[in-house]
């Protein structure tokens, strides 16, 4: 998973899949240690995040290892390494 891949993601859980331009999220290196919650994306957002992170890179995620998923960097870093084990 790729910055500009967690960016669609997340756009498209929390405006749908057409939002308008203003509403498109933007994750900046500056954003990606930030939490979800100061960005602006709540529980159930970060929940259905969580659900289509494992149904797409099919990776069990526990709610304890969706609970430390707080931040942009943390998903990402996830994902990779879970892709790296799973060889996708």
């Amino acid at each position: 998973m790729t910055p500009s891949e967690l960016e669609k993601l997340i756009t498209n859980i929390v405006h749908g899949d057409n939002p308008s331009t203003d509403r498109v999220v933007t994750l900046p290196e500056s954003d990606l240690d930030k939490t979800f919650d100061q960005l602006d994306v709540d529980s159930l957002a970060r929940a259905e995040m969580v659900e289509t992170i494992s149904d797409t890179y099919r990776i069990e995620i526990s709610d304890v290892q969706a609970g430390v998923l707080d931040t942009p960097r943390a998903v990402l870093e996830f994902v990779t390494a879970h892709e790296t084990r799973t060889g996708q």
